[in-house]
């Protein structure tokens, strides 16, 4: 985060493919009507070359802050956006932490974190390509061992951002209980009381 100079951002993982026009469509999309960040719909690229579109469980269309994670069911559900089709104004990306130090999942909390900051919008087209293949990290045998934790961690993440929209946090030194902001809670609790 520290090197990104542009207005925007979004990530890859380095074995993807975005399809063309992906940048400029959500860029395009997210300018236009004044948003926070702009995501699509994801496709598995199979070795074959063969695409399968995956449709999430976030409807198509614009969504307020925090609006994302209430189509999550459980932390053990699919997740309701792919966070890599994800592209959001930096400094939303910025006042959230960007990714979590955690060795696999960390981009589900950046989901949520990102998502619940700032109004955005779902749009019903492929903008991201999962390359499926032998090799990747979520095909290992020890892929499921921490992804559990790494799900709950982001659920926890977005349930509390959601309490600090709401007013309704409880954590020491949170503004929203009418303490002063001493606690470590309180660069998130700014960017949240006014977003």
């Amino acid at each position: 985060m520290n090197e990104v100079t542009a207005d925007w951002l979004t990530t890859s993982d380095d074995d993807d493919v975005l399809p063309a026009q992906s940048l400029s469509v959500r860029l395009r999309y997210a300018q236009k009507h004044d948003l926070g960040w702009c995501a699509g719909w994801s496709a598995d690229l199979h070795p074959d070359r063969s695409i399968t579109t995956w449709r999430c469980s976030t409807p198509p269309g614009f969504h307020a802050p925090g609006d994302v994670r209430r189509h999550w069911a459980t932390p053990d559900s699919t997740i309701p956006i792919g966070p890599t089709p994800l592209l959001a104004r930096t400094e939303i990306v910025r006042a959230n932490g960007g990714y979590a130090a955690l060795p696999q999942g960390e981009d589900y909390a950046y989901l949520f974190g990102v998502t619940g900051a700032a109004r955005g919008a779902l749009l019903p087209t492929v903008v991201y390509h999962y390359r499926k293949h032998a090799e990747q990290m979520t095909a290992q045998s020890e892929y499921p061992a921490m992804e559990l934790q790494a799900r709950r961690f982001a659920w926890n993440h977005g349930k509390h951002l959601e309490s600090l929209r709401k007013g309704t946090c409880t954590s020491k030194g949170c503004f929203t209980t009418g303490s002063p902001l001493v606690s470590c809670h309180d660069s998130v609790c700014r960017a949240f009381r006014f977003v």
